[in-house]
């Protein structure tokens, strides 16, 4: 039975998993469990419309192998008219040995239960958390020393969103999807590695550039603003935990 849930009762970063299942080695029918129905399961957990659904095979999955579902929000945002909300759930399908055999997600339309306006700390790469993360680093005076030397725009991708951050001499003097003269240079990633970043355990961009993240535009200037790159992950950290929240 599908569940009626409202987009106030998701948040990016939920995460769950399912007990492990080991596979049966004598009915090949349990890999039915494990295919594409297994977003069924996800839709079925987020009621709501279907929109959009996608399913990876990584690797094999071998008789006798132990398997366990585990799912992440990676989006949460209402829509323009404001009575619904678009929600993104990433499932991985991850065997004993922790490798990723199987993963996708499911989109779905939900209900709103309330009008907005909604926090902006896990609304990663929008404007209003653009705006969010830029006042933080305004009272920063390590960010300030980091970027004391710099004019130019850092742009954040997170999935099909960007914003960009105006930058002059040690302050964030514009915050917008678009600034006059574009991105000095874009760090862009899928919404799943923006969430797994900036709402788990690590916080290690050194660790996942070239990786997950690409960087787009002028890789030297990237290269000298480390440090200040650095500072904003631990902000937009912050405001995904809500300390600063708006």
């Amino acid at each position: 039975m599908t569940t009626h849930r409202y987009l106030e009762d998701f948040e990016v970063g939920q995460r769950c998993s399912g007990e492990p299942r080991q596979l049966s080695a004598d009915d090949p029918a349990d890999l039915g469990h494990f295919g594409p129905g297994a977003l069924s399961a996800l839709f079925q957990q987020s009621g709501g419309l279907l929109l959009d659904a996608c399913w990876h095979y990584r690797a094999p999955i071998r008789a006798g192998s132990t398997l366990r579902f585990e799912q992440t929000v990676t989006r949460c945002r209402r829509t323009t008219g404001g009575e619904n909300g678009i929600v993104t759930r990433h499932g991985v399908l991850v065997d004993e040995h922790g490798r990723t055999v199987r993963d996708g997600s499911v989109t779905v339309l939900v209900p709103a239960r309330a009008e907005g306006p909604d926090p902006a700390g896990r609304a990663f790469c929008t404007p209003a958390w653009a705006g969010a993360l830029a006042a933080r680093l305004g009272e920063d005076d390590r960010f300030t020393s980091a970027t004391g030397n710099w004019d130019g725009t850092i742009g954040l991708r997170c999935g099909d969103d960007e914003v960009q951050l105006r930058v002059y001499r040690g302050a964030v003097i514009q915050a917008a999807e678009r600034t006059p003269h574009g991105a000095t240079f874009t760090l862009g990633a899928s919404e799943r590695t923006w969430t797994e970043l900036l709402t788990g355990p690590g916080d290690d961009l050194a660790q996942t550039v070239p990786g997950p993240f690409d960087v787009r535009g002028d890789g030297e200037e990237y290269l000298r603003l480390t440090r200040a790159i650095a500072l904003l992950i631990e902000h937009a950290r912050e405001l995904a935990a809500g300390r600063g929240a708006v």
